[in-house]
């Protein structure tokens, strides 16, 4: 156990009216409409802070503030919780904290969710189970150092005699919040560290559980949308003669952002949308295209501006006979498997939304943005301010996520839905069609990559130079290094949004670990080095890295210059990971024979879903490197649903296996870290095979397997 002292001042700001029902009446974390639960505190319930709900039951509740999309925080910060509080996993339940200050800014991206409530959701947990043995102590008119908490009950040890937490209830909500309380050491974890089970499954199983599109309102219609097939363009002249002729049309009209139609059913105004003429007003973007963009880019000269990392003198070892490669990474979208979509109801001056965000404080804003004016906003943002409060006419109900991977960190849907629910003030539910989800998404950036290398007299690469060129390029996972390579230089040259570019899995991990990892082999090969025992060679100062490496390359079976294996390593998000692509011949194709993943995140709260975190990474990363891409012409995305952008089947993912290195450092991200070592893993082994470095992707594909030319 080590101790610690909660920030009184603090703390009981969290707890600042969690005795009252204002702060927990947010919708339960299913979003049921049904859900009619008083959360007001007294004899049958005690809510001692703002993430915990003790009733006499025998439930104990977790607000968890983060959306859940799949990745597992409607389970991995409970188990924090419960693990402190002493309570039997069975007993816990999850909901969806609502949107108040007391929870800080809402926002899930970055693998962060883990992070940000290690601290935090253990002391809820400890400071609780402090306030349980004080009450049970007071009972019993006994010392609280003879009460010990364990599986939901605090037993007398002298007397073993027991309460447990649901009988305690009533005397712990008139206990002091404690001056100390000790939290757990890795080795006294008797549920962080299990596969415990998701606390998530059991309603998405039953059919209990409630995405955004199925929320279902009283009185409630449809909508769609229609967005300019080029950026930033807008209608001209709409003919919606056709449209408003079909049954179960009710409405067509513009909004800033594109032509709505609005139906009895989601179908009907699909197949109203479909109907539509509109004469479109393309702007100035009509003439875009990717190869516009890459030629663009490469016109683009390095000069001092540009420079991110310079160590040592690496200008003086790079020449014309220096080793040079380039990799050109292509647009990516995110094909949630829902669509984007959000229900607003906007009725006697509030607005309220029912949306899957991955931010709720963003979707607040822009709500917000969408429905009030200027001064409006002002005047609430000063009494925000001022008071600590949320403006009450706007509330935001979190719902669960059919896939995010940053595409919901964007509010364009929710804005959308508050524009169409003010002006036609009935409950409204906003869909998508896949295709203006691919069209008109927030893509992963295409960016092309320059590489220079030098090697020494052995072979061993002593200069690099990386040159990352890109629309709204970043230079993250390439500015550090993992190997001891003297001279580095690692430049930017960014053209900014020239259309809509956001957060993809991995953001520019992605990008940047193809480029450093894939022309890492390329330097090894040129060297005569083994590009495995290299990398280990070179990693004297990434030690996590290197031991994923070496667990990795013994469970895959890596054999010394092998030309049917591809090794590459990554840091990101807190996280270190290293993957294995082993490939096997067949005719003339190559088939991806096993993936093998070895990761280390620290200490880790649920084995299970950090393993399913690291398949669902690499089949993400999957998709990406063997199938899809976004192509610009004229202004406009060539691809509209999976049948040209398509994505990995069941039937084509090879066998996965996944390690976890055991640690007792701090747990880091899981969401993201599978997926930038998975392309040039792949890239690596085709280069082994044939000899060719892969300079774009996605890599030929098909059925059969990957084309060798």
């Amino acid at each position: 156990m080590k101790p610690f002292s909660p920030d009184r001042r603090k703390f009981l700001k969290l707890s600042a009216g969690v005795t009252g029902a204002s702060l927990v009446l947010g919708i339960n974390w299913s979003c049921s409409n049904d859900a009619n639960i008083d959360h007001t505190s007294g004899t049958d319930v005690f809510i001692p802070n703002a993430w915990l709900r003790i009733d006499t039951k025998g439930s104990v509740t977790v607000l968890v503030a983060e959306s859940e999309m799949g990745q597992g925080p409607f389970t991995l910060l409970p188990m924090m919780v419960a693990e402190e509080l002493e309570v039997d996993w069975h007993q816990v339940r999850v909901e969806r904290a609502p949107l108040t200050p007391v929870y800080g800014y809402q926002m899930t991206g970055g693998s962060s969710s883990i992070r940000k409530g290690w601290e935090t959701l253990r002391q809820a947990g400890a400071i609780t189970k402090e306030i349980l043995r004080q009450a049970a102590a007071l009972s019993w008119h006994v010392p609280v150092s003879e009460c010990r908490a364990e599986q939901g009950q605090i037993r007398h040890i002298p007397s073993d005699k027991t309460l447990t937490y649901a009988q305690l209830v009533p005397q712990a909500v008139g206990v002091q919040i404690p001056e100390t309380a000790l939290l757990k050491e890795p080795e006294e974890f008797h549920i962080i560290g299990t596969p415990a089970p998701r606390l998530d499954t059991p309603e998405k199983i039953n059919g209990k559980a409630r995405f955004g599109i199925d929320i279902k309102l009283p009185g409630m219609v449809y909508a769609t949308i229609t967005h300019c097939p080029v950026f930033g363009g807008k209608p001209k002249n709409i003919d919606a003669e056709k449209t408003r002729q079909i049954k179960g049309v009710l409405d067509v009209f513009s909004i800033d952002e594109g032509v709505v139609v609005l139906a009895k059913d989601t179908w009907t105004a699909f197949k109203g949308k479909a109907a539509l003429q509109i004469d479109w007003d393309f702007g100035d973007k009509q003439s875009l295209s990717s190869d516009s963009i890459i030629k663009t880019l490469e016109a683009l000269h390095i000069d001092e501006t540009t420079e991110i990392v310079k160590q040592g003198t690496p200008d003086n070892l790079l020449d014309e006979k220096s080793i040079k490669s380039r990799y050109t990474l292509p647009f990516q979208a995110h094909v949630t498997l829902e669509p984007m979509n959000c229900t607003a109801s906007y009725q006697d001056g509030k607005l309220r939304i029912w949306a899957p965000t991955q931010s709720p404080s963003e979707a607040y804003d822009a709500a917000r943005a969408a429905t009030q004016s200027k001064i409006t906003r002002a005047t609430n943002k000063i009494k925000s301010k001022l008071f600590d409060s949320v403006d009450d006419s706007i509330e935001i109900n979190t719902t669960l996520l059919g896939g995010g991977f940053g595409r919901r960190l964007e509010q364009d849907f929710v804005s959308e839905a508050a524009q169409i629910a003010q002006r036609i003030e009935k409950p409204v539910q906003l869909t998508w069609t896949r295709e203006e989800d691919i069209q008109h998404d927030f893509y992963q950036p295409l960016t092309l990559h320059e590489m220079r290398g030098t090697l020494d007299a052995r072979g061993l690469p002593v200069a690099w130079h990386h040159t990352i060129k890109g629309t709204n390029a970043k230079p993250e996972g390439a500015n550090i290094l993992p190997y001891d390579i003297p001279h580095i230089r690692v430049d930017l040259i960014d053209i900014g949004k020239i259309l809509p570019v956001g957060y993809w899995r991995s953001v520019q991990h992605a990008y940047n670990a193809f480029a450093v990892e894939h022309f890492f082999d390329e330097l090894a090969h040129a060297g005569n080095h083994d590009p495995l025992e290299l990398r280990l060679q070179l990693m004297s100062k990434a030690a996590r890295l290197k031991k994923t490496l070496e667990v990795a390359a013994d469970k895959a079976g890596w054999r010394h210059n092998s030309d049917l294996f591809g090794v590459a390593s990554h840091a990101g998000f807190g996280s270190y990971v290293s993957e294995i692509v082993q490939l096997k011949e067949q005719g003339n194709r190559l088939k991806i024979a096993k993936i093998t993943c070895v990761l280390d995140c620290g200490i880790v709260i649920n084995p299970d879903i950090a393993k399913a975190q690291m398949e669902g990474s690499i089949v993400f990363g999957l998709t990406a490197a063997l199938k899809s891409s976004i192509k610009i012409k004229d202004g406009q995305v060539q691809q509209s649903n999976y049948h040209n952008y398509p994505i990995l089947s069941m039937a084509e993912t090879p066998p996965i296996e996944v390690f976890i290195i055991d640690s007792n450092e701090n747990p880091e991200g899981i969401g993201e870290p599978g997926v930038p070592p998975l392309a040039p893993a792949i890239a690596n082994a085709l280069f082994a095979a044939t000899g060719k470095p892969v300079t774009d992707l996605p890599v030929p594909f098909d059925s059969q397997g990957i084309k060798v030319t």
